[in-house]
């Protein structure tokens, strides 16, 4: 069985998706003569002295890598479709995954579609089964439960999986690893892309916060969240929201924490009236010290956390900034 992995470049670096995927991958291999196949897109323009030390890293951890480099300057969607689409079509892979990423979610599912094979996006979990081969993971019914989805008649078996949910790799594969460079064209060029000009934006990167302060559905309104906005400042940190937060219009979905947002590694998460569903908690299962300020004592969120703080949550945030000096 061969696994397929697309692994994503940006700004001449390889995302972290395609080396959590390429650990998943080693889970779920069972078998030595199974591979594990990675698969590059580059443009002609790509800085090769920095990027190959990027790929140099995947000798370890793949047993084939195949890099399509195309003669254009800018990429598109039918650049990455058409260069998948080769992959499978002389590779024959079981299974293919691909980050959950802007990109990713936009050319796989034409990738399945060429195939006439299912796609489940957004995954959190993937596993396999002798039976039905990949079994696909996501949350579903308003992520009241994760739902199991099976596609055992149709190949490749697909998946986007969200990043930040699985682990690197932490072992090496032992195989004699092969490089397949391949330069393209593209074959039929619906789009040209004149000029590419990047939007200026803020850049939220949740996901490398140290410290984290995230708002639960007891914050009401724009006056109660400055509260909580002024306080990550202070503790030098970013704040994140639940998904109820974000619905509400509160704050932009680039904050939103848990399996349907950003899954965080910080040091300290704070969290403040939050009520502790399996799908937030599934965002900070990483964090090293989780503390909850609650005025509910039975509130299932106790029961998942290293530190419960029984109070109003205003009162616990604004002594917190009054003593960092926030006000």
């Amino acid at each position: 069985m061969n696994i397929g992995i697309f692994l994503e470049i940006e700004d001449n670096k390889l995302l972290p998706v395609g080396l959590e995927l390429i650990g998943k991958a080693m889970e779920i291999l069972e078998n030595p003569m199974d591979n594990i196949h990675g698969v590059v897109v580059t443009p002609k323009n790509y800085r090769e002295n920095k990027l190959n030390p990027e790929l140099k890293q995947l000798e370890k951890y793949v047993d084939k890598l195949f890099v399509y480099k195309y003669d254009d300057e800018y990429l598109n969607t039918e650049h990455y479709k058409e260069a998948l689409c080769e992959y499978i079509q002389l590779q024959k892979p079981s299974i293919l995954l691909i980050g959950a990423t802007p990109l990713g979610r936009s050319f796989a599912p034409r990738v399945a579609a060429h195939f006439k094979t299912g796609i489940t996006a957004d995954c959190t979990d993937i596993k396999y089964d002798e039976k039905y081969g990949l079994v696909q993971i996501r949350p579903a019914f308003g992520e009241e439960i994760l739902a199991e989805i099976i596609t055992p008649n149709s190949f490749p078996q697909m998946a986007t999986v969200r990043p930040g949910i699985m682990d690197l790799p932490k072992e090496y594969r032992h195989s004699a690893f092969k490089l397949n460079i391949k330069e393209k064209s593209l074959s039929e060029k619906k789009l040209n892309i004149i000029e590419r000009v990047e939007k200026k934006e803020e850049k939220i990167r949740l996901d490398k916060a140290k410290i984290v302060v995230i708002a639960g559905n007891a914050i009401k309104g724009k006056e109660e969240l400055s509260i909580l906005e002024n306080l990550a400042k202070a503790l030098g940190g970013e704040l994140g929201a639940t998904r109820p937060v974000v619905d509400g219009g509160l704050v932009p979905y680039s904050r939103q924490v848990g399996v349907s947002g950003n899954s965080l590694e910080a040091n300290i998460v704070l969290l403040f009236g939050v009520s502790g569903s399996n799908q937030t908690m599934a965002g900070i299962r990483k964090a090293k010290k989780i503390i909850a300020i609650n005025n509910d004592s039975n509130a299932n969120i106790f029961k998942k956390v290293d530190i419960g703080i029984v109070d109003d949550w205003k009162d616990v945030a604004m002594c917190i900034l009054n003593k960092k000096g926030g006000l």
